[in-house]
């Protein structure tokens, strides 16, 4: 019984001790972005370009947008497959770009084989023409 008495008061400390650490500083980068979906791919948004420009996976996987650059972007299917909607860049506690808080992202699962072309609607191809990609879809 002493003994049972004595180890509970050694791990109430231990607990006790752990506590009260401040989280260490990302020196102002953004957090890195999500892993890909299983099975599936990251693209990037930055510098009004998508990076990697083409993507391939399989029937079933999905594909997620991460915008990581400092504008809004609005991602869209050249026929109309899909609508991301306004993509938020990362921004700082205070608002500003960069800082803690990542860059929006947007998801889409691919249930039929094909190429699928898109763009940026917020920056259009006749002034931005490589702001463009391309997801090719495998049975």
């Amino acid at each position: 019984m002493r003994f049972t008495r004595l180890a509970a008061t050694g791990l109430l400390a231990i607990a006790a001790s752990c506590g009260g650490s401040s989280p260490t500083s990302n020196s102002g980068n953004p957090p890195p972005p999500p892993p890909p979906p299983v099975g599936g791919a990251n693209v990037g948004i930055k510098d009004f370009s998508f990076s990697p420009e083409t993507v391939t996976v399989k029937v079933g996987a999905s594909v997620q947008w991460v915008n990581n650059g400092p504008s809004s972007h609005h991602v869209v299917s050249d026929d109309g497959v899909w609508d991301a909607g306004n993509l938020a860049p990362p921004s700082g506690d205070d608002g500003t770009y960069g800082g803690s808080t990542g860059g929006q992202t947007f998801t889409f699962k691919f249930t039929t084989a094909g190429t699928y072309n898109y763009h940026c609607s917020n920056h259009p191809l006749s002034a931005y023409p490589n702001f463009k990609g391309v997801v090719v879809v495998t049975p």
